[in-house]
């Protein structure tokens, strides 16, 4: 944790102290939301968890969205930490796109990730503040990968960059459905996961359309 109570106080410009709580009760707000969904993710659930007032969670987190904002943001931070933390800075572009892929591979094998996501997917339904949330999410993806699919061709149209983007997106994102019920798949047969890169590799130099 002193990794991130450090960040929080460079970034809230908070005490060691408040940084500590916002640490506590955003993390504990993830394990919630993992656990039993957006509903149960309120102040006095947290506080009751963490033995502090309703006020003391209110304090740092004064509205049920801030709160919701709050975990969120923990856990998309602990996502990147922990799957993009040690990509390779390669400047070749096939070699970028090749690692992106494979990110998402080794993402449906993070079960909490997977859980997160499902409840946000779920509860964006409902909720049009969580709704919100979840397309800055994906637009962050989609941004991301135009921009290792543009490195690929720069001479495309933005139309078909566009195109060939949303293609890629949908058949990663797809992979969550299929893998959930077959994650043999991704676990153990390496020649679907080639098989799986050649594709989405064809789709993004705009072989496949």
């Amino acid at each position: 944790m002193n990794e991130k109570v450090e960040l929080l106080m460079e970034r809230l410009d908070v005490t060691r102290k408040g940084a500590e709580r916002i640490a506590g009760i955003v993390e504990t707000g993830a394990d919630i939301l993992r656990t039993e969904g957006f509903t149960a993710l309120t102040k006095r659930r947290i506080a009751k968890r963490l033995g502090i007032s309703d006020g003391n969670v209110s304090y740092y987190f004064p509205t049920r969205e801030s709160l919701w904002k709050g975990v969120i943001e923990y856990e998309l931070k602990t996502y990147y930490e922990r799957h993009y933390r040690n990509i390779n800075a390669t400047n070749d572009p096939d070699a970028r796109f090749d690692e992106f892929v494979r990110i998402w591979f080794r993402e449906y094998e993070d079960r909490e990730l997977r859980i997160f996501f499902a409840q946000l997917l779920a509860f964006a339904e409902v909720s049009e503040f969580v709704a919100q949330q979840r397309d800055e999410i994906y637009q962050s993806f989609y941004d991301e990968t135009q921009s290792r699919i543009h490195d690929l061709d720069p001479t495309m149209s933005e139309q078909e960059l566009q195109t060939r983007s949303t293609l890629v997106m949908a058949m990663l994102e797809g992979l969550h459905a299929v893998t959930a019920f077959r994650p043999d798949l991704m676990s153990s047969s390496t020649g679907f996961q080639e098989l799986l890169v050649s594709q989405v590799k064809a789709i993004a130099y705009g072989r496949v359309t």
